[in-house]
């Protein structure tokens, strides 16, 4: 999805939360589906993007205490290291926000993974707030893999603050100390790469949370998987946004049991799209597909699998031998 363009002075606001959640086999007067977690604690740092450095500006942090879900969840407990007795400290759930809001300004937020912003949004609309956050978002964890080379895989805060060997002065999981080791890493990620091309990258995977970026399609019965890959070529045709027809990058390729496909919208970007068939109790297939707005995890994904098939082909690679079939050889 096209983001904000990036310049000197364009600031960036790493963030974490942690929420609590409802307990299991609690009886709530109101739908635990539209807050499955009570925002609980805020942490964040503030960057500024100047002639290819990133520079600290400013921290906050802050406690909030719960309304709706006053006693910790038992993995909450766990995790955070908190007591019950900490959810009396905070201040309320709009003051907190409020505070934050004026903080970010007109930031990029910047989180580890991609469940802060959603929650965020939930807490906002559950509270009757406006829930739009009028900011850019990045998900920093898959711009990580890309420069330590380890597309494709999710690493946690942690496996990335021993990679760029980052002192561990807090312990983690709480909102505050992972915004710190986030923000370690955000540096680390600026001193040992070309400020270029992580600008770059930054800019092809910032999103706009407040604008839908995964959509599904389940395609009608067929009598066969090949009708059923065919009929999800109409959902690639045109943007889920806007309706307007969708240009090829990568051309639909199949390879084993799914079908890829990089395509792009001239005014919201490009979009990785996976489509996968599968079999109905009636033993009639169907396609399930997903596209959504590509982050730097699509691109490496579809990359990777269409050098595979140009390689091998629809099959795919062969299989690796295992160590007996190797010593028989």
């Amino acid at each position: 999805m096209l983001s904000r363009k990036i310049t000197d002075g364009t600031e960036f606001v790493v963030f974490d939360m942690e929420w609590n959640q409802p307990m299991p086999g609690k009886e709530y007067p109101f739908d635990v589906s539209k807050l499955t977690g009570e925002i609980i604690e805020i942490g964040a740092l503030k960057y500024v993007y100047d002639n290819g450095e990133i520079i600290y500006k400013a921290a906050f942090s802050t406690d909030i205490a719960p309304v709706k879900y006053t006693k910790l969840h038992y993995h909450v407990k766990k995790v955070t290291h908190k007591k019950n007795s900490d959810l009396l400290n905070g201040i309320s759930f709009q003051e907190a926000y409020s505070q934050f809001r004026k903080f970010c300004g007109d930031s990029i937020l910047v989180g580890w993974g991609s469940s802060d912003p959603s929650m965020l949004k939930m807490n906002l609309e559950f509270f009757g707030m406006d829930s739009r956050l009028d900011m850019f978002f990045l998900d920093l964890q898959p711009i990580f893999s890309l420069f330590a080379g380890l597309q494709g895989s999710q690493r946690s805060v942690e496996a990335a603050v021993d990679f760029y060997n980052i002192e561990k002065k807090e312990i983690f999981h709480s909102a505050t100390a992972d915004a710190h080791y986030t923000g370690a890493v955000f540096e680390q990620i600026f001193n040992h790469n070309k400020p270029s091309e992580v600008i770059s990258a930054i800019s092809s995977s910032s999103i706009d949370p407040d604008v839908p970026s995964d959509f599904s399609f389940v395609g009608p019965e067929c009598l066969d998987s090949s009708t059923a890959f065919d009929s999800s070529r109409t959902f690639m045709k045109t943007c889920p946004l806007c309706n307007a027809k969708l240009n090829v990058k990568i051309s639909v390729f199949r390879i084993r049991k799914s079908q890829y496909a990089l395509l792009e919208c001239r005014v919201h970007g490009e979009l990785f799209s996976r489509t996968r068939v599968k079999k109905n109790k009636a033993g009639n297939y169907y396609a399930a597909s997903v596209m959504r707005f590509a982050t730097q995890n699509d691109y490496w994904l579809v990359a990777s699998k269409k050098e595979e098939f140009d390689k091998f082909g629809e099959k795919g690679a062969p299989a690796p031998k295992s160590e007996e079939e190797e010593k028989e050889t």
